[in-house]
């Protein structure tokens, strides 16, 4: 940092020297201000440098200035004593940092600062932010600069526009290293950076070492906008010297941080007429759809999975929908979703990939087939919207086994009433299989005399004891109490079930399980039911298979207090037989 702020003040010397266009106010004792610009017309997102010069003393600068428009902060200082004919005098010099991010012509008021008794001001100081082009970007007259290149300046709302951010620093092999770029805007979603290709090239009569970062952009508005600048940043090798004369051995690095130029882009909005199974997709695609059975019941849920795989945007894109609305045939639920991360978000400038789309559909009739599913996107090459259809799946629907009508005996064939059934005949005694009982003198073993033992060996023994049964009783007794609570055996009413609902704390599966197992309950015994208790009813049944069959609700965790004092008080006023 010392180093360059030597160069600047050097240069400013040059530039601006005694006597020349330097806006300043001196004074006959010495004392003097001035202000100057080492650039007065600079590139949108660039820095420029303002140096203020204090003679005959010194006095505390603000740490930034209030302009509108441009962002002006403190970055340093120098002092320099002059001796001129044996009068001794101090020179400070500050430098300030400055950008804007809008083109137009700026003006630095007066600085007041106090010097012994007097007060001093500059002049004011205009300044030119202007906006630099893709061409302009390459200048070879700087040490480091960077570039903004984006494949297409007119596009459409959510279409994938592949961008290429560049660093460019003078000399063979300098850059070492690459800071994550900075590339932002309100109505655009950048995706991140994630690959760095370096490369080499003469620019001029000047070799310069780059750095590029491709990725890819889309827009979520229409309009006019202005992109950029983006902020670049590299540690490079350190070219002014090394330590001690050693050159490798004791090289070091330093950070460089650049500005791009700007892009100006037109958004165009996608155009009217967008069939109904349009999802939000821009690109081109295709349409795979599987089922995971083909053999369900009536109210068995079904898993499809739909795979689109293409070029164009995966995160604006939702899920293919039925081509025809099935209303009373089928029921379904909201798509959860996964897009391949490596193919299709960041990495590279390339937005090819794919997103496979999880949906639960629920028959309510016997049907033969899967209805075709339907998903619309818009190809900007062609700028028209392309459909995508699936073809039927069959399947086969059975009825509720929940319903089926109990198995019956047929009679034999040609009499009313059922053939007496033939006696079983009488088993025969077999003895082959008793094992031998032995007949010989059996042997004997010594007998123990208890009376040898120690008192303290036969209260161990009862301490043993008394512990072992004392945790085997409270287990049986445990047992017992769970038994009683969780016993198995068929659900035979309503008011049965509605003792088995889990409470607080059991999982959220198990939980609403049991309760759409009582609402079936209860609906087996009140099918007459008045409208609006039943509307009640289906909501909380709805609610559980949300919660059963819905890919977006999580299920695995445990069924909270407010869940249960929504359903349960419900249930519980409901009649019961």
């Amino acid at each position: 940092m010392l180093q360059q702020l030597t160069r600047l003040f050097l240069i400013a010397l040059l530039l601006f020297p005694a006597g020349g266009t330097a806006s300043a106010q001196q004074a006959e004792n010495g004392f003097g201000i001035s202000i100057n610009a080492l650039s007065s017309r600079v590139a949108i997102g660039e820095i420029g440098t303002l140096i203020v010069k204090i003679s005959g003393g010194d006095s505390r600068l603000p740490e930034s200035l209030d302009v509108p428009g441009l962002e002006i902060e403190h970055s340093g200082q120098q002092s320099r004593i002059n001796i001129i004919n044996g009068a001794r005098t101090i020179e400070m010099t500050h430098f300030y940092r400055f950008r804007g991010d809008t083109p137009g012509n700026y003006t630095i008021p007066p600085i007041e600062i106090g010097l012994g008794t007097e007060t001093f001001a500059t002049k004011p100081l205009e300044i030119t932010i202007y906006e630099r082009d893709q061409d302009e970007a390459i200048d070879a007259t700087k040490p480091y600069f960077g570039k903004f290149e984006l494949s297409k300046e007119e596009f459409y709302v959510n279409e994938i526009v592949p961008l290429t951010l560049t660093s460019f620093v003078q000399g063979r092999n300098r850059i070492q290293d690459v800071l994550p770029p900075k590339l932002e805007h309100e109505s655009f979603i950048v995706k991140s950076f994630r690959d760095v290709q370096t490369d080499g090239a003469d620019l001029g009569n000047t070799y310069y070492s780059s750095a590029s970062m491709p990725s890819n952009l889309f827009a979520l508005k229409a309009g006019e906008h202005r992109l950029g600048p983006a902020t670049l940043g590299v540690r490079v090798a350190d070219s002014s010297g090394s330590s001690f004369g050693f050159g490798g051995f004791f090289s070091r690095t330093v950070t460089r941080e650049m500005a791009t130029n700007t892009v100006n882009v037109t958004v165009k909005p996608l155009p009217n007429g967008a069939p109904p199974s349009f999802t939000g997709g821009v690109g081109k695609f295709d349409l795979v759809a599987n089922a995971s059975t083909n053999e369900v019941s009536i109210g068995d849920p079904i898993s499809m999975e739909f795979v689109v795989a293409g070029e164009g945007n995966f995160q604006t894109m939702s899920a293919p929908v039925f081509k025809v609305l099935p209303t009373g045939i089928w029921k379904s639920y909201e798509a959860s979703k996964t897009m391949d991360e490596s193919a299709s978000t960041g990495g590279s400038s390339s937005s090819v990939g794919r997103a496979v789309f999880s949906q639960v559909i629920i028959p309510e009739a016997k049907v033969d087939t899967i209805p075709p599913f339907e998903l619309t996107y818009f190809d900007p090459a062609r700028e028209e919207y392309i459909t995508l259809e699936t073809p039927e799946i069959p399947i086969t629907v059975s009825a509720d086994s929940h319903n089926e009508a109990p198995t019956t005996i047929a009679y034999p064939a040609g009499g009313n009433e059922a053939a007496p059934l033939e006696t079983a005949s009488k088993p025969i005694a077999q003895f082959d299989d008793v094992l031998h009982i032995r007949t010989t003198t059996p042997r004997w073993m010594a007998s123990t005399d208890l009376e040898k033992n120690p008192i303290w060996f036969y209260l161990l023994q009862t301490l043993l004891s008394a512990g072992f049964f004392t945790i085997l009783g409270a287990g049986i007794v445990r047992w017992f109490r769970e038994r009683e609570v969780t016993r198995e055996g068929p659900v035979l009413s309503y008011r049965q079930s509605l003792k088995r609902i889990p409470k607080e704390g059991a999982p959220k599966r198990e939980f609403y399980h049991a309760v759409a197992t009582s609402i079936k309950l209860w609906e087996a015994e009140h099918p007459d039911a008045p409208a609006p208790v039943l509307e009640i009813v289906n909501r909380i049944n709805d609610r559980c298979d949300t919660v059963l069959y819905s890919g977006t609700s999580k299920s695995d965790g445990p069924v909270s207090a407010h869940d249960v004092s929504e359903v349960l008080p419900i249930l519980q006023k409901l009649t019961r037989k």
